[in-house]
């Protein structure tokens, strides 16, 4: 399938491009993707209604595809499982884990259309080893594997398996040359009947270097973008596909081309700006629950920059400027730029990183050295190799060609909590879906209380962990994927897809919460108005929240008063502290179909919206089905009050380095970043935030005025950038709830600091 796609996809080459390669079959498009679960017409509906374009001819040829294919996806085989277990079947419908199926039949809703050349969901966050492409070229990867082939024996029962493996991978790198090739003679084509000068040669030379590479090793700078392009587009089954350390990986043809006087930096800041462009070109949607859970048109293409050597050293470079720079200049919201900040970062960098942040596109994200190696570290790898961590979907961290996380679910903790408020029924259904902790009143004391949620919270945990091993036994069964795998370490000479394999840091599933920050807020209030004030009742607070506050506006005023995350209060951080301590350590008891134990994450993505529409009121003000908490380590929107320093002291009382990833966002009025002194403050709050602790920030520049000018008048404000969560977005792209939910982010003053 991937040979023949590869073979027969429509290829051109845009105007003006010096790199070539594309994911569909013409500018922007989207290919259907069955192998996750077909398209309704309701969905097709909704597409069309949110503005994107399918002729009636498209239309029809889906319409087709969907009734006449019977293939196993994803979703539907998760269905048949579920459809026999009724626990399992019930938890997916709650919500708790985004989005909430429908059926066993239907699950959540809508397949996936997007433009990339692998197969099968692969959603997985990873980053292959690039510079083995590079350096070696696919025809030594080839042979490789061709030798490994003859060279098999017959004398295990996983012979087989390994022949088929690496037949494939054979089969499939072939096809990537031959796919060059394709390109390397249109390129030609086009060069004989090109009348400028400039553009023949452009053409001729992209027709030379496509004869080269990936089948060989790149030459120079030039041909080392286009080997890696061609790589990442044949990586690209999901929005996931991370970049790796770029800046590192690129430098000596880099350093090697500008030594020999054979590229300046302006023309390697043009291939790094037409690379961006590219990545416009991929895109992916997915069914309309799902939307919600990624608004925005989300991918999460990762550039990881900066950062450390493996032995220690300051690894900024060149290419971490003009990384920035093509970001500065073309203002695009992808791909994803990320800077490891360590203490010996130089200023000049972070005030660069910084320039491109107040442009408004937010990125780069800032992540901490510091606790991201630590993550590693605490799970047995050696300082060398946690040195070489990079970043993979939004934030969470992987190494390449080392490790690789296929299960992450938006898990929605305040869905629990209102269980749990409940012993256990689902508010919304009078169902019992979860365990008895036992009745509200009968707690004494807000231990017993804290106790009681958190035997909830590890039930559904148990659940989750449950449908994480089921998405990788059967993703094992359905959906290997031997050009990914052909590029881990060791991928050839395992003869073993990295679905059916132990990786050197085995990560393949994580837990991840979503709102967390809601509930420490709620249980601040309780603890405080209930146990040791004793101001209300908790059969009246039970009563308020099933009545949405309604005619209880003095309780609700009580609530909004109690301690709140973001302000540098104990009170209530001790209690985030202490959830988020207790997330980790159970989730490390809970065992993957890989043999090893679940990991902590703590991203977001946008599924606090959706997460929130599904959740009943809850003790710390908030309405029934308002937006939860953005991020993970970030305040509840409009809560913190104490400015970014008190954000940042709160977080920190978090242990973060437990986590695979957190997340916080921080938004900043235009103003507030204007001049060289604003900017080397936020350095040095960056700076020592990531220092003690820290694992990630990241920041809106935009005020409250402009964002709800472009929601009044979307057609003025189109190239409008904001940051969202892992990744930035169009303003306008997004929906509705996940405006508003930008727009209510604290906006923080500099004054404050």
């Amino acid at each position: 399938m991937f040979a023949n796609v590869l073979r027969e996809i429509p290829i051109f080459i845009e105007e003006d491009t010096l790199i070539v390669g594309n994911g569909a079959g013409k500018p922007m498009g989207l290919e259907i993707d069955p192998e996750y679960f077909t398209w309704s017409q309701d969905e097709i509906d909704a597409l069309k209604r949110e503005g994107f374009l399918i002729s009636p001819e498209e239309e029809r040829e889906l319409q087709d595809l969907n009734a006449g294919s019977n293939r196993k996806t994803l979703i539907g085989s998760m269905g048949e499982i579920a459809a026999y277990d009724e626990r399992l079947l019930t938890f997916l419908r709650l919500g708790i884990i985004l989005p909430p199926w429908k059926s066993a039949k239907e699950g959540s809703g809508g397949g996936y259309a997007q433009s990339g050349l692998g197969l099968g969901p692969g959603f997985f966050l990873m980053a292959v080893d690039f510079p083995k492409v590079l350096n070696e070229g696919l025809v030594v990867l080839i042979a490789k594997a061709e030798a490994e082939l003859k060279g098999l024996r017959h004398t295990g029962d996983d012979s087989l398996s390994r022949m088929r493996y690496l037949q494939a991978v054979i089969l499939m790198h072939r096809a990537a040359v031959d796919f060059a090739g394709r390109y390397a003679n249109l390129a030609a084509s086009m060069a004989e009947t090109e009348a400028r000068p400039a553009r023949k040669r452009e053409l001729q030379l992209m027709a030379e270097i496509c004869r080269n590479v990936p089948a060989n090793p790149a030459r120079t700078f030039r041909e080392a973008v286009q080997s890696f392009w061609f790589v990442f587009l044949m990586i690209n089954p999901s929005p996931t596909a991370a970049a790796g350390r770029f800046d590192q990986y690129m430098y000596p043809f880099y350093q090697a081309d500008k030594a020999a006087g054979l590229i300046t930096d302006d023309e390697v800041l043009e291939l790094l700006e037409c690379l961006r462009i590219k990545d416009m070109h991929l895109n992916r949607i997915s069914g309309e629950r799902n939307r919600k859970k990624n608004a925005g048109l989300a991918k999460w293409h990762n550039w990881t920059i900066g950062g450390v050597t493996s032995d220690g050293r300051d690894a900024t470079n060149e290419l971490t400027y003009l990384l920035l720079e093509a970001a500065l200049e073309t203002r695009l919201p992808h791909h994803t730029l990320t800077l490891r900040v360590h203490q010996e970062t130089p200023e000049k960098l972070m005030i660069k990183a910084l320039e491109v942040v107040r442009t408004g596109i937010g990125m780069p994200a800032f992540v901490g050295d510091k606790s991201y190696m630590a993550f590693f570290m605490r799970c047995g790898i050696p300082l060398e190799e946690a040195r070489e961590y990079v970043l993979t979907g939004c934030l969470d961290a992987n190494l390449p060609g080392k490790s690789r996380t296929v299960a992450i679910g938006m898990f929605v903790v305040p869905l629990v909590f209102d269980i749990f408020l409940h012993n256990g029924i689902d508010p919304g259904t009078g169902m019992r879906v979860g365990i008895e902790t036992g009745d509200l009143e009968g707690f004494a004391a807000y231990d017993q209380f804290a106790a009681a949620f958190k035997k909830q919270l590890r039930h559904f945990m148990g659940l989750a962990a449950e449908k994480d091993n089921l998405e990788l036994l059967i993703e094992r069964e359905l959906f290997p994927d031997a050009f990914r795998s052909s590029l881990m370490e060791d991928g050839i000479t395992t003869g073993k897809d990295l679905l059916s394999r132990t990786m050197p840091f085995e990560n393949g599933a994580v837990l991840n919460p979503v709102g967390m920050i809601n509930v420490a807020d709620s249980m601040a209030a309780v603890k405080k108005l209930v146990y040791e004030e004793k101001k209300v009742a908790m059969g009246d607070l039970k009563r308020a929240l099933d009545l949405d506050w309604k005619g209880c506006e003095g309780l609700r005023k009580m609530c909004l008063e109690a301690p709140k995350y973001g302000n540098g209060d104990s009170y209530v951080d001790e209690i985030a502290a202490d959830l988020y301590a207790f997330w980790a350590a159970t989730a490390n008891e809970l065992p993957t179909a890989y043999g090893s134990m679940h990991k902590a994450t703590a991203i977001s993505i946008t599924s606090h919206q959706p997460g929130g529409a599904l959740t009943g009121a809850t003790p710390d003000g908030r309405h029934a089905h308002e937006t939860c908490a953005d991020g993970t380590v970030s305040p509840v929107q409009g809560r913190d009050t104490h400015g970014p320093t008190a954000v940042m002291r709160s977080a920190l009382r978090i242990d973060q380095d437990p986590y695979q990833a957190t997340l916080m966002n921080m938004k900043f009025h235009p103003s507030a970043l204007q001049s060289n002194e604003d900017l080397h403050k936020v350095s040095a709050m960056i700076k020592t935030y990531l220092k003690h602790g820290g694992k990630h920030v990241q920041f809106n520049v935009v005020s409250r005025e402009m964002l709800l000018k472009a929601q009044q008048n979307p057609a003025q404000y189109r190239d409008l950038v904001v940051r969202v969560a892992g990744y930035s977005a169009y303003f306008t792209q997004l929906n509705g709830a996940m405006q508003d939910e930008v727009i209510a982010r604290t906006e923080l003053s500099l004054a404050e600091m």
